[in-house]
């Protein structure tokens, strides 16, 4: 082999060789980076987000239910959700307790914030609306101690309602006859609901020892007003008996709740007008009874 060719080979070799090298450089990472790379990935740090208590329902609390103290907690809230309806323990300590008695005005789940809008006290404006079965309508009645079975009936008793008036009735001659027999007294609703009497909701307080009852005392409310739960139909009819005559409320026992309720069948007269019986149709126009010659059916 030539000298020259020799030369030629040994510079080749010599340029593959700082080649590889250079690679090498190139490819290699910096020993600060090598070291980063090597070092564990330290664990993102959580960001602390502001909290404060607010109050919100323990369980499912649905329309109308009277709330306890099991139905509420005070529950960590982001502080920036800075809404003024919410009900929170820095701004109002005393609010959970504040809020048991109260009645659901909507239906509410776990772990919903409470607000003053979705809770309502007796006594306050909408308590009533709460307190009426869906459907139901809260009608008032004037009543007296001697008409209300001496002021025992309570809000959430059952009572009959009765309405005492005068009738005209004829003798054998066919003139108007006098005395007791132109009082009539009849049952015309059943087994009603009470809801309040006067601006009473539920049973009187008792406010320490002397204002307990003695023994053998119950405690009694005495009002004027007695506001009763009825549908839209028996609401008109007690409207109408109001103006025929007198309304008594007489007491049911509590043994006896499973019986029909609203209008009875005398009921039923005072508010449609008219009725079938064997004798034939009678009808009430303006407060006369008249009952017709033919046969009912």
């Amino acid at each position: 082999m030539s000298p020259v060719r020799l030369i030629i080979l040994l510079v080749a070799a010599g340029a593959a060789i700082a080649a590889v090298f250079l690679v090498r450089s190139v490819q290699a990472p910096a020993p600060a980076a090598a070291a980063a790379a090597a070092a564990p990935a330290e664990a993102a740090k959580p960001v602390e987000i502001p909290t404060k208590q607010v109050l919100v329902a323990n369980n499912k609390i649905p329309v109308g239910k009277f709330v306890a103290a099991d139905d509420l907690r005070w529950q960590e809230w982001p502080a920036s959700a800075n809404i003024e309806s919410f009900i929170e323990q820095e701004k109002q300590p005393e609010g959970l307790e504040k809020m048991v008695g109260a009645v659901a005005r909507y239906d509410l789940v776990v772990g919903e914030p409470v607000t003053t809008s979705k809770l309502v006290h007796p006594g306050t404006a909408g308590f009533m609306a709460v307190m009426l079965t869906p459907g139901m309508r809260a009608v008032s009645v004037e009543i007296a101690a001697e008409t209300a079975s001496g002021g025992f009936i309570q809000p959430n008793d059952r009572v009959d309602v009765i309405v005492t008036r005068e009738v005209q009735a004829t003798n054998a001659n066919g003139g108007q006859s006098g005395g007791m027999q132109n009082i009539r007294s009849d049952l015309i609703l059943s087994n009603i609901r009470v809801l309040a009497i006067d601006a009473t909701y539920g049973a009187p307080e008792v406010k320490g020892e002397e204002a307990a009852p003695q023994a053998g005392q119950g405690q009694v409310i005495i009002g004027s007003r007695a506001t009763l739960e009825l549908t839209e139909r028996d609401a008109t009819l007690l409207n109408t008996a109001k103006k025929a005559g007198e309304i008594a409320l007489t007491l049911r026992s509590i043994a006896d709740l499973q019986s029909p309720q609203g209008a009875t069948s005398v009921g039923r007269v005072y508010r449609d007008g008219v009725s079938q019986d064997a004798e034939g149709v009678r009808v009430y126009r303006y407060g006369t009874e008249t009952v017709s010659t033919a046969p009912a059916g």
